[in-house]
């Protein structure tokens, strides 16, 4: 039984067994999380990962889980229609002074409404969207999808990638600033990377048109706030629009905050909520990784008695010793893989250990946690058929 803890609101108890437990009083076994930062001291020999529910992991510290041997999970996608959604309500709103408009129309007192109402929305006269421009900063699942919205509602559409993405619908440029020089409203899916810090900062804002609209969707630190106040401050922009809030940005009548809603819809909690837990499931019971930030992804068919999983840094040396010791026939081998992720390696191993003693297992569990290099060793029995059930095709 493994001890959960959760750091965010998740409803977990019908799924709690045979598997897990939510315990948020012990040193867990796992993590879950939505947004909340993970403290580095529960990044421990005890923790065998950290199950993100969404997509950014800046809250958690991925070097660290990474050299403790702590995968660490993301849903990416489970959200992407949510945050479209809503840079698209973003994006009407911003055009058209609707939140006005609604205030000042329930405030009126008159009896004959519709002739009161009328007289007044020459004060809430907008501008449309069609035949503007807009530049789609991140071309993801998210930065696709409104990219394509955007193009449907007779916009011209500029992008930028990392790297090139067949789109037939959006003009790719090189070069960011090119997308700045043009675009009526520039919006940012991409992720917070070294490379991004400040990307938005006040030389580039300088190259953007006075009467554009910058709305971030990516994270907060993409975007110099003190440029933006100051592009504001001397009309070199005309709006900004952030779902990541920042006092200094308060009370900015041309500044509009939300409070992180990009994924907060009923559907997309609902669906990272599931990936999340399949996640979980699928590496406690079977040691199989999909979906992780910082892991290699490797899955086996687990048609043995027990599994040994390693995970280690890979070198020359540890690949050699580790093949003299699972080819010494000290470990009854059916059937293994191995991937690798940057500096470190995941091995899985069936294999059916029934017929030697207790101690003979634990020795050969010590023998692989002491090998140079080796990270985390793992000794999984093999669940249930019904734990199948947990797991998508």
């Amino acid at each position: 039984m493994y001890k959960l803890k959760t750091l965010d609101n998740f409803d977990l108890k019908d799924f709690e067994g045979d598997v897990f437990q939510i315990d948020n009083k012990t040193n867990p076994d796992g993590i879950i999380v939505r947004s909340s930062k993970v403290p580095d001291e529960l990044i421990n020999d005890k923790t065998l990962f950290i199950a993100r529910s969404g997509v950014g992991v800046n809250t958690i510290n991925i070097k660290k889980a990474t050299e403790n041997g702590t995968v660490v999970f993301n849903t990416p996608g489970a959200n992407s229609n949510a945050v479209k959604e809503l840079a698209l309500q973003c994006l009407f709103r911003s055009v058209r002074p609707l939140d006005n408009a609604f205030q000042a129309t329930k405030e009126l007192t008159s009896t004959n409404l519709l002739p009161a109402a009328e007289s007044i929305r020459k004060d809430f006269v907008g501008s449309e969207l069609y035949g503007k421009s807009v530049g789609v900063l991140g071309l993801g699942t998210i930065g696709q999808r409104f990219a394509e919205a955007c193009y449907h509602l007779g916009m011209q559409v500029f992008g930028y990638a990392r790297s090139f993405k067949d789109l037939k619908y959006v003009q790719q440029l090189e070069k960011i600033e090119e997308i700045l020089e043009v675009a009526d409203f520039v919006v940012i899916f991409l992720p917070s990377t070294a490379e991004t810090f400040h990307l938005l900062n006040e030389k580039a804002l300088e190259k953007m048109k006075p009467n554009a609209v910058v709305m971030n969707f990516g994270r907060d630190e993409i975007v110099d706030n003190q440029a933006i106040l100051k592009a504001l401050n001397e009309n070199k922009i005309s709006k900004y629009v952030t779902d990541f809030p920042n006092k200094n940005l308060q009370n900015n009548s041309k500044v509009i905050m939300l409070p992180h809603l990009g994924g907060n819809t009923n559907e997309a909690l609902e669906h990272s909520a599931n990936l999340t837990l399949q996640s979980m499931l699928r590496f406690l019971e079977t040691g199989n990784i999909r979906r992780s930030v910082n892991f290699p992804s490797l899955e086996l068919p687990f048609n043995s008695a027990q599994r040994i999983s390693l995970y280690f840094k890979s070198n020359i040396e540890i690949f050699n010793f580790l093949s003299g010791f699972l080819f010494s026939g000290k470990i009854p081998i059916q059937e293994m893989a191995v991937n690798t992720r940057g500096d470190y390696g995941y091995q899985l191993i069936n294999t059916d250990l029934t017929k030697l003693s207790e101690t003979e297992v634990e020795n050969m569990i010590v023998k692989l946690q002491t090998v140079p290099g080796m990270v985390r060793v793992r000794l999984i029995d093999n669940p249930s058929p019904m734990a199948e059930k947990h797991f998508e095709k």
